[in-house]
């Protein structure tokens, strides 16, 4: 005997609906009779006999065994001790950017490896790993600084100070020197590697420094024993110090982010009204490292861009595009290779390179559960000579380690190798990323540069669309455009001399024949003007030639018409969809896929008609002698111009490169430019106003459209939720008929 229970909702049924069934018999249910059975009830009941009352008392204490069984091995994990975790596989996603700079799920990076709660860390703010791997922990709360030997697995020794207050960062330099930022004391505390006290570096006496707040949270120090701390809320940047305390200046600042508001204000505002506002500050820097050479790291939370920085001698910022962050960071690490590693305060760990490209992205961040290689506060990160990442919870106050995967450690070899100049041997690890994740931005990216750096421009082309780096497959198609002109610079030459000859010989033909080929020229002219969709369609190029007298035409003596204007429009509408979706790699900066073409539709033919019937009303109150046939008729004849270059840009971005991206920029300026000033004289002469009169008329129109755009969106907005509320009525008679 054979019996299997499926409820519609996809869920077994419980043992008493069961044995209720099955008392009486049952029989397999047809597809017409299970669709009509509500959620929860049994869908598919299908057995050989009826079953025994004994049969199902049997099952029904296997049944719950197997429910005692399973609760006692739940107590029984919860009562093991489990103060060094390791988790068998990865705990949360890892991320990467795609081509269009958005995070996607990717092959884990790093997985969880030890988890450190049996220190008793409290309220613990920093972490330092030292040139012999020995992880220093900032314990805040219990103000001590705690010495753990990653190697040994163990507690080394604790460092405790009657001068501790409120310690909150920590550097060690490569001589053991220990740099203690203490907040609650107001000093910088320096001990030796015996952790004797040597001295205590408090505020600068500079006149300079002045009334700056002085209360070290972070500190981070160079080769040349120059200190640089981030004081709690000091605004003026990075505080740099020599090595006895001397104030140096602000080593760095972040920019002023003004809101609309305020650039408005600054505008019109005079000194006096400008001196009664508040100041807005630049945002506070959270975090600093130096790395070996000596640079400066930063990260700054709460900023939408420029968050993470890698700084010059001058505290300039060197990473020419901004880097990808999640917005909230609160420290940064660099090791030996250059890799940056940030982590955020929401539970998330970046990975980026020496130029601040976004390489991985793991993490998560949980509120209560205490799950391994999740966090409820990131507050530090810091990582050990065998590539290990150790993360900082401050809420919970644990330590956790992460260990690069295989695929990481591809990805780093391959970094590596073409950081070192050896590109023939990036390029195979890069290949072997490929094929285990063959849409990797990074790795498509890098295995592009390999093959530009061996000269293969064409497949490094290849590269570069699918890592969507524009930058990179300029360069490349520069190559590959200069060797073809190199290749077919004569065929290219002799064609033109070829052309030149033939328009020669015509022209002598022509004399010798009393001018028979300019008279079959103008014959044909005449046929093509005969079509008259044809003519009146050709009659825009004049118009744009002598839009006066064009539009005087067609306002007393008809030239025009609706149907060509109607053709120009549409034809106008086809070139300017391929203008936004089909030019050169280059130059599209957004992919079909990422645009809303149904918006894009609507709101060219929405703008266009509110033109037409706004400045129609407009100038019918402000006695303009225009009708609506020739308001629909200016635009399209005006048009002539941007069309033809947006047609000739769309097909010229193909075979430039960023450097000549003036070349278009100027085209669609002029065309654009050409096309408003056609129009503009258009509507003054259709409505026979003066300048002042035209552009008031404009104006008038402008306004009206938004006023008509904003009344739909909120009509629109009615209606919905009109339309909501009688089908929620609608749904809840049905229910109570029913």
């Amino acid at each position: 005997m054979r019996a299997d229970y499926v409820t519609r909702g996809g869920k077994k049924p419980l043992f008493g609906e069961i044995k209720r069934v099955t008392a009486g018999g049952f029989r397999k249910l047809s597809r017409g009779e299970r669709k009509k059975l509500p959620s929860g009830e049994v869908q598919k009941l299908t057995c050989q006999e009826k079953s025994s009352p004994s049969e199902w008392y049997i099952a029904s204490v296997r049944t719950y065994l197997k429910l005692v069984s399973a609760f006692i091995l739940v107590v029984a994990c919860l009562l093991v001790d489990t103060k060094n975790a390791f988790a068998e596989g990865a705990t949360s996603y890892t991320y990467a950017l795609d081509d269009n700079g958005e995070w996607n799920r990717t092959q884990d990076a790093y997985l969880p490896d030890r988890t450190l709660v049996e220190l008793g860390l409290s309220s613990p703010s920093d972490l330092f790993i030292d040139g012999e791997d020995m992880l220093y922990i900032v314990d805040t709360g219990n103000r001590r600084v705690v010495k753990y030997d990653i190697s040994a697995g163990e507690i080394d020794s604790i460092l405790t100070s009657d001068s501790f207050s409120s310690p909150m960062g920590i550097c060690v330099v490569e001589d053991g020197t220990i740099y203690v930022a203490d907040t609650g004391a107001k000093a910088v505390l320096v001990f030796d590697q015996d952790y004797n006290l040597l001295r205590s570096i408090g505020r600068p006496d500079s006149v300079i420094f002045a009334d700056t707040n002085y209360e070290p949270k972070k500190i981070a120090v160079d080769n040349g024993g120059n200190i640089y701390l981030i004081s709690e809320g000091v605004y003026s940047g990075i505080i740099q110090l020599a090595n006895t305390g001397e104030f140096l200046g602000y080593f760095a600042v972040n920019d002023t982010n003004l809101t609309f508001s305020q650039r408005v204000q600054r505008m019109l505002f005079t000194r006096a009204q400008l001196a009664n506002l508040v100041d807005a500050n630049p945002s506070v820097f959270t975090n600093l490292f130096v790395d070996q050479e000596g640079i400066v790291y930063s990260v700054t939370s709460g900023v939408d861009e420029n968050g993470v920085k890698k700084h010059n001698t001058s505290g300039g910022n060197m990473f020419k595009n901004d880097v990808a962050t999640w917005g909230d960071e609160v420290d940064v690490w660099v090791d030996e290779s250059g890799i940056i590693y940030t982590v955020t305060s929401s539970g998330y760990i970046g990975v980026y390179s020496r130029d601040g490209e976004a390489i991985f992205s793991f993490g998560s961040y949980v509120t209560t559960s205490d799950v391994v290689g999740l966090f409820t506060k990131l507050a530090s990160v810091a990582v050990d000579s065998s590539g290990n990442i150790w993360a900082l919870d401050s809420n919970k106050g644990y330590v956790q380690s992460f260990k690069p995967t295989e695929y990481a450690q591809l990805v780093y070899s391959a970094m590596s190798l073409y950081e070192g100049g050896y590109y023939e041997e990036a390029l195979e690890k890069w290949n072997e990323v490929l094929r285990l994740n063959q849409m990797s931005v990074l790795a498509h990216d890098g295995a592009g540069k390999a093959y530009f750096h061996a000269e293969d421009y064409e497949t490094a082309l290849e590269h570069f669309e699918v890592a969507n780096d524009k930058s990179y497959y300029s360069e490349a198609f520069w190559e590959v455009r200069n060797a073809w002109l190199q290749k077919n610079l004569n065929a290219i030459a002799l064609a033109l001399v070829a052309l030149f000859v033939f328009v020669k010989v015509l022209q002598f033909v022509d004399r010798r024949t009393g001018g028979r080929i300019a008279a079959a020229k103008k014959k044909t002219s005449e046929d093509m003007h005969r079509v008259p969709v044809l003519k009146e369609f050709l009659y825009a190029f004049h118009t744009s030639r002598h839009p006066m007298d064009s539009y005087y035409d067609i306002k007393r003596h008809g030239k025009g018409s609706v149907l060509s204007a109607t053709v120009i429009y549409a034809l106008f509408f086809a070139i300017y969809m391929l203008y936004r979706t089909k030019k050169g790699f280059i130059y599209q900066t957004v992919s079909v896929e990422d645009m809303d073409i149904a918006a894009i539709v609507i709101g060219f033919f929405a703008i266009l008609i509110l033109f037409i019937l706004c400045n129609y009303l407009v100038t019918s109150i402000n006695d303009g002698n225009g009708t609506l046939r020739d308001i629909y008729l200016v635009p399209a004849y005006g048009l002539m111009p941007v069309l033809v270059v947006l047609a000739g840009v769309t097909v010229i971005s193909y075979g430039l490169t960023t450097n000549e991206a003036f070349l278009l920029t100027i085209a669609l300026v002029v065309g654009i430019s050409w096309s408003v000033v056609t129009i503009f004289i258009g509507l003054q002469t259709v409505h026979e106003y003066e300048f002042k009169e035209t552009v008031m008329s404009l104006v008038l129109t402008a306004i009206f459209m938004i006023i008509v755009a904003v009344v739909g969106i909120i009509l629109s907005i009615m209606w919905n939720s009109l339309y909501s509320f009688l089908a929620a009525v609608g749904k809840e008679a049905i229910q109570n008929v029913l």
